[in-house]
């Protein structure tokens, strides 16, 4: 194995499960050398299982997954006390509400920055951008999307707030349509350079944090009474998935520059709700290759996930941290770029700290 090229030593290691993979690094100090190589980390974290992480349309205050090669969860004990919450997660990175600011977290490299709370009336339908410069860099920003009534009657029109790390600035760009009203029960999607939030006619806001270029997106969808919503991202298509407690079923929007049209690409047994007798259940999260379904009983929540390759659902949801220097992000532990904060250390980092730490206590290769 030494005498192989390093690309072929490579190409080996990201084949292999993570049992295997610990295993040979532990008795390999070639591979153990390798494994250590941040461009590794990074290229093997971008190739290897799923990367969700639960978080609620609302902010989730209880963090919960599973660790790459473990078979039960790790979750927060019980309500916390304090005001934080996790917004949601893109490209590894986690954007979190903490004592009344925004803070994008890193948890494997320990790096954050802090962002004020400016424009927003809710926490619901913020955008999450993080953008793959390179090998190793990342960037983000973070959208939220005002709407008011528009200068006709009937008609609303649409504004952007966008924060890339330094501060908010109002985007120049609007849009005006028929009016019809956001769907605050769903998140907004990241896919191919755009974020996307769904409204209640089936339409669609589509936003470049780039560009800064917004469109109407006119499509209809035929939804269930009583069917659970989700809008997603898969491999290559923006995805809509419609649950009731039989069936779960995969929408794929195509042609969507020129005749959008939803099209149905795969109906899926409920099992972990038609199966089990439960209090309630929720669609939680898809990410191209599994859909979560969430349920809850009297004594506990599970998280369950179907596996669209192997047609297979399981306990099973997973976070995939990133080795990746994010533009903006400071370290963690660099007292001097947060003398700002120096104050509410106790509250806001030691929080911080320990969504990290407990993400990050799982994840070292």
């Amino acid at each position: 194995m030494d005498n192989l090229p390093k690309n072929v030593q490579e190409e080996i290691l990201l084949r292999l499960d993570p049992k295997s993979f610990v295993m040979m690094r532990c008795t390999n100090k070639s591979m153990e050398h390798l494994t250590k190589d941040p461009s590794f980390k990074s290229l093997y974290w971008s190739r290897t299982a799923s990367s969700l992480l639960h978080t609620s349309v609302h902010g989730s205050n209880m963090a919960c997954f599973h660790p790459v090669g473990e078979v039960w969860p790790f979750h927060s004990k019980g309500i916390s006390e304090s005001r934080f919450l996790i917004l949601g997660y893109c490209s590894d990175l986690i954007l979190i509400y903490v004592h009344e600011c925004f803070c994008v977290a890193n948890p494997l490299t320990k790096k954050c920055r802090f962002l004020d709370f400016c424009y927003l009336e809710t926490k619901k339908s913020i955008g999450f951008a993080v953008d793959q410069i390179d090998k190793t860099t990342q960037r983000f920003k973070i959208v939220c999307i005002t709407d008011v009534a528009g200068p006709n009657r009937g008609k609303t029109m649409y504004g952007f707030h966008i924060n890339a790390g330094n501060s908010w600035k109002t985007s120049k760009t609007k849009i005006t349509c028929l009016s019809s009203d956001l769907r605050r029960d769903l998140k907004p999607v990241y896919f191919q350079g755009v974020l996307y939030w769904l409204r209640s006619d089936g339409s669609i806001i589509a936003f470049n944090p780039e560009t800064e270029k917004a469109r109407l997106i006119t499509t209809k969808f035929d939804q269930q009474v009583g069917a659970k919503l989700l809008l997603g991202a898969g491999d290559n298509y923006l995805t809509l998935i419609s649950a009731t407690e039989e069936l779960v079923y995969l929408y794929a929007l195509e042609n969507i520059f020129t005749d959008p049209k939803w099209i149905l690409t795969r109906r899926i047994k409920n099992e972990p709700v038609h199966e089990i007798m439960i209090s309630c259940w929720y669609v939680e999260g898809f990410d191209g290759r599994h859909v979560l379904v969430r349920t809850k009983d009297k004594i506990e929540d599970v998280i369950y996930g179907y596996d669209v390759r192997a047609n297979t659902w399981k306990v099973m949801v997973v976070f995939k941290p990133s080795w990746s220097s994010v533009i903006g992000l400071q370290n963690q532990n660099n007292g001097s770029k947060f003398s700002f904060f120096n104050k509410f250390r106790s509250q806001r980092e030691v929080s911080v700290e320990g969504i990290m730490e407990l993400i990050h206590g799982h994840f070292r290769i």
